[in-house]
Formats: C-alpha cells, structure tokens, sequence
C-alpha cells in the first residue's frame, strides 16, 4: 500500500544533528525548534492513535537524545479521518499523515474548505482530465501548485503566494522590490511639436534614478 511505501522510503531518511553525516551525507531529518514544538507533534500523533491511526515506520515519534532533546523520528500516520487534529492542522513537523479517500471530490473538498492554501502537490501519472481538473479548481485555493513533487520554495523568480491562514502578500525576487520601494513617477505631456518628448529622453539616459533595474 501507498503507507506501507512511504513508511519504508521515511525510515530510510538519516536523522541527526544538522553537521551529523551518514555514508556522506548530512542527516535529512534535523531537530525542531523548541520543546513546545515537539509536545505539539506529540499531541497530533497521540490524538490521531487514540482515533484509530498507526504508526506506520519504526520507531516513529520517538525523540533521540532524552527527555530534553528535540530530535523527533518521523511518524508516518495512518488510517488519517476528519475526526483527528492532524487531518485538519499545518504540523509544520516530522508528522506524515495519510488520509484515504474513494473519490476525487473528497480531495477537492478537502483543499477548498481547509484553513490553508499555501501549496499542495499532485501525483499523477498523466495530464489527464482527472488531473485538470484539479488543477483548474485547484488554482484559486493554493498559492503553489506542485506536480510530481514535494511542496517546497519556489525559485526566487517566481511568485510565492500565500493564501487563507498559510501567509499573507506574494514574495519573490520582483516582488520583494515592489514591496519595499516607493514609487515616483515623472510625468510630462505629450503633445505634437512638443519638445518635452527629447526632453525626457535625455534626462532619462543621465538620470540615475531613471535607469532600468
């Protein structure tokens, strides 16, 4: 099954210290911020077990390093109903849920009633109708739509939008500049036979604040 997957590829991930290596490499897993974060996951995977969810890979939801440490192993939760927190919460954390559905209409509503709008990804096997059409419904509700891959930054040239409670404004390389800068404009008029036209040109082509970015 699509948990039994996932759990295997999440307890392949090296967990440890942000400078930890493992065959090379640094650990893919690092700790969260603060206590308080790792008593909140705790509670979404607690409340979603007390529902009927499992967790799916070993030794998920475990903390490394004692009672202080902030080093969570991923869990990977699984049957997700509505009825548990982390159906419905942003964990921004080591909590995978999995939510089954039977059809595409529970997905869609999902995306349209939640509280956020950020991103989300779509995994499909084709552009098929199926496929378009949630990108079609899909395109007023999140900020970032991903295809075949995780949600995550955009380049810094394209537009990163937050939507509902995920964030506020649009950030992005142009955007940044738009937001911080106040705009002056030097005008004239246009009229035939008027010289305000080469005027404006050559102030333009000495002007330092005239030059394009």
């Amino acid at each position: 099954s699509v948990a039994v997957s996932l759990a295997k590829r999440v307890e392949s991930l090296s967990v440890g210290l942000p400078w930890a290596e493992e065959n090379g490499e640094h650990s893919k897993i690092t700790p969260l911020p603060n206590k308080k974060r790792v008593d909140y996951m705790e509670s979404l995977i607690a409340d979603a077990i007390s529902k009927g969810a499992q967790i799916m890979n070993a030794k998920g939801g475990s903390i490394i390093g004692g009672p202080e440490s902030t080093l969570m192993v991923p869990a990977v939760l699984y049957p997700v109903t509505p009825d548990m927190m982390v159906y419905h919460e942003e964990q921004f954390g080591p909590v995978v849920p999995i939510a089954p559905y039977n059809d595409l209409e529970t997905v869609i509503a999902y995306g349209q009633n939640g509280k956020y709008g950020q991103q989300c990804s779509i995994f499909t096997a084709g552009g098929d109708e199926a496929t378009v059409s949630i990108v079609d419904r899909f395109s007023s509700v999140f900020g970032k739509i991903n295809i075949n891959s995780q949600c995550g930054r955009s380049p810094d040239t394209l537009v990163f939008s937050g939507r509902r409670s995920s964030a506020m404004g649009v950030m992005s390389v142009s955007e940044a500049l738009r937001e911080f800068s106040v705009p002056t404009v030097v005008a004239y008029k246009d009229q035939i036979g008027d010289s305000n036209d080469m005027i404006a040109k050559e102030i333009q082509s000495s002007s330092q604040f005239m030059q394009s970015l």
